[in-house]
């Protein structure tokens, strides 16, 4: 790739690596390539192929057997109430302290990590089971991208004041909820929804970012990289909202909650790199378990 951007480097291998030197004029172009580079040849986000094809023969599964529960309760309308309900859902994930997800911050060897949490969002699939009962059960497929600001501090020994920068990230996962959920009647077209439950959580791949700050003759180099300890997490989840279905069941209904998860425990770590000359210092920090987002959604007429 390099070749192909025309960008002159060297290039010397140590044990078992390549090492490659480019001007710090092509660092931008240069660090593009190695993102490519990067996205090409890491593991897939599913590494398991038959897993791989589960997943997504399971995706189709769900979506065709919600069409076809909405073509026969179409055709059968008059007869039975709506068992099956597909709706479009989309959240924003908001920073909150109640909720346990907030800033934090760790150091170690004069290099401080702190992470900030920004407003993400996510789309989805939702497939709505009803009951004679006022229960029900929920599952589908969500999306979700969950951007945050790293802010770095450096002291090093021989100077004074510290160093600072600010990168940002954003990592992506998938979502499977099984939920079992319980509704109240307010009045003839708006109810009270509450469910719980867990979710089947899949973490992308890693997701990394560099830069750098030159000082006269002395250049600092430093990296922010989010990682996973496991690839699947099952947290818990709570939600709760209200739904409007219009009198006509022809149009479709609209439902606005608010959703809570918790993981069982902390699998995911983030971590910081910051060099200068022949000083070195890395820091370690893991993420929060819990999170908050606001869902609206669409239900789909039968």
């Amino acid at each position: 790739m390099l070749v192909t951007e025309n960008i002159s480097f060297e290039r010397h291998q140590e044990d078992e690596q390549w090492l490659f030197g480019i001007a710090r004029s092509h660092f931008q172009r240069a660090l593009h390539c190695n993102h490519l580079v990067h996205a090409k040849y890491r593991t897939k986000f599913i590494p398991v192929r038959g897993l791989r094809y589960a997943l997504l023969i399971g995706t189709a599964a769900v979506l065709l057997l919600a069409l076809v529960g909405a073509f026969f309760s179409r055709s059968r309308a008059q007869a039975q109430p709506v068992k099956w309900e597909l709706g479009i859902s989309t959240v924003g994930v908001f920073p909150l302290e109640a909720a346990g997800y907030e800033s934090i911050e760790a150091s170690n060897q004069g290099l401080t990590l702190q992470w900030q949490p920004k407003f993400s969002s996510g789309f989805g699939v939702r497939l709505h089971r009803n009951f004679p009962s006022s229960w029900s059960l929920e599952t589908g497929l969500e999306t979700l991208r969950m951007k945050s600001d790293w802010g770095l501090t450096f002291q090093p020994e021989s100077q004074d004041p510290a160093l600072a920068d600010t990168l940002s990230l954003r990592a992506g996962r998938y979502r499977l909820p099984l939920l079992a959920q319980t509704s109240v009647p307010i009045n003839q077209q708006w109810e009270l929804w509450a469910g719980a439950g867990v979710c089947l959580d899949f973490l992308l791949s890693d997701v990394f970012t560099t830069s750098y700050q030159q000082e006269e003759i002395f250049y600092n180099e430093y990296q922010v990289e989010e990682n996973r300890q496991h690839r699947w997490t099952v947290p818990l989840r709570a939600e709760f909202g209200g739904l409007y279905q219009p009198r006509d069941r022809s149009k479709p209904g609209i439902y606005v909650g608010c959703i809570w998860w918790r993981e069982w425990s902390s699998n995911r770590w983030g971590e910081a790199q910051w060099e200068r000359l022949l000083e070195k210092a890395d820091v370690r920090l893991f993420m929060p378990q819990a999170g908050f987002a606001v869902e609206a959604r669409i239900i789909l007429p039968p």
